[in-house]
């Protein structure tokens, strides 16, 4: 499966890829929409949680979220 090619399907083809591969996405929606991919849920989470900041027009970490590309819905909110 090409991961990034149905993330950019999904979030929008100016969304960037950062970095990684995989089916679950770590969206940041803050300025410029980016987000990066992993093999697993567990280590999209520990990505996550390990953003403070996204950069200086960052919305917050409660506006960043995981999206299982399997599934096509949102399944982790930074916030939850």
């Amino acid at each position: 499966m090409d991961w990034e090619y149905k993330a950019k399907r999904l979030l929008g083809s100016r969304t960037i890829h950062v970095e990684g591969d995989g089916p679950f996405a770590v969206v940041t929606p803050c300025g410029k929409r980016a987000f990066s991919l992993w093999v697993t849920r567990a280590e999209a989470e520990r990505a996550i949680n390990g953003i403070l900041s996204c950069g200086g027009d960052c919305l917050g970490v409660a506006s960043h979220y995981i999206v299982d590309l399997g599934e096509r819905t949102k399944v982790h909110s930074s916030a939850a």
